[in-house]
């Protein structure tokens, strides 16, 4: 019961029951404070997208995140297309973004032969010394014209799928965390993505509190990072300290906050 007594902030809204479970088995109390949304984007264009890469496979196939090929198979079984998406993903050069994305392929059977295991588009960017070949590119809810840009200056042809798209959260969650924060009453406030960061910050610096919630962070609240991509963008933002598992997953997350103050 390495939680007892604490009151956690948790700014991911997916898997947000996952969550809480997880905190009150270690005694602490939850606060799920989404930071984000996502949408999923127009079947039809993703079915079309897929169609294309079955009809016309690329030379490589780049996958961001689980969650995103997930949907991308579940549409194709949908659609009549399971079997020849199956097929292609088994006989294509595949390239994953982070461990989690990893993970989610080696369920699947599948060993991908690029793996940027930091999770950041600029490791996989560096990992990618290709030129002259078809891609075709799963993002992962954000557009990073960068990293296309440096794909196409190497000469390849790059085809984009959105499966799905992250939006801003409500204001009014964000205004109820800022008020919690500074009401004393949270402990920590755990994120479990990037874009969580930034809207929150965003959000922040437009009400005029960012040093203030950046004085608490680096004096009372603990600020926790899901894993490494979360804690730079944290660090970007001018957070000093941040809690990080070594594995980023939500459960070493908790285990890792809870470790903390049994510590």
């Amino acid at each position: 019961m390495g939680l007892k007594g604490k009151r956690i902030a948790v700014t991911g809204g997916r898997k947000g029951e996952e969550i809480r479970t997880l905190i009150e088995k270690q005694g602490g109390t939850a606060f799920i404070r989404p930071a984000q949304g996502t949408v999923f984007t127009n079947e039809a264009h993703v079915v079309q997208s897929i169609q294309e890469i079955i009809e016309t496979p690329p030379q490589l196939l780049i996958f961001t995140t689980g969650m995103g090929e997930k949907r991308m198979a579940e549409l194709a079984e949908a659609n009549g297309l399971g079997e020849p998406y199956e097929q292609l993903i088994r006989s294509v050069p595949i390239a994953v973004r982070g461990t989690k994305t990893l993970q989610h392929f080696k369920q699947k059977g599948i060993t991908p032969a690029i793996v940027a295991d930091r999770g950041t588009m600029n490791q996989l960017e560096h990992s990618l010394t290709i030129e002259n070949q078809s891609i075709a590119l799963q993002m992962h809810g954000e557009n990073v014209p960068t990293f296309i840009e440096t794909l196409e200056r190497a000469n390849n042809v790059v085809r984009t799928i959105y499966p799905y798209e992250h939006t801003p959260p409500e204001e009014e969650v964000l205004e109820r965390l800022i008020e919690e924060m500074e009401s004393g009453i949270l402990d920590v406030v755990a994120f479990t993505s990037a874009i969580q960061v930034r809207y929150f910050f965003e959000y922040s610096d437009r009400v005029r509190k960012k040093s203030s919630i950046l004085e608490m962070f680096n004096e009372e609240i603990l600020p926790v990072a899901v894993g490494e991509v979360t804690e730079e963008h944290l660090k970007e933002q001018g957070v000093n300290r941040v809690l990080t598992p070594a594995t980023p997953r939500m459960g070493a997350m908790v285990m890792e906050i809870a470790n903390y103050y049994r510590a």
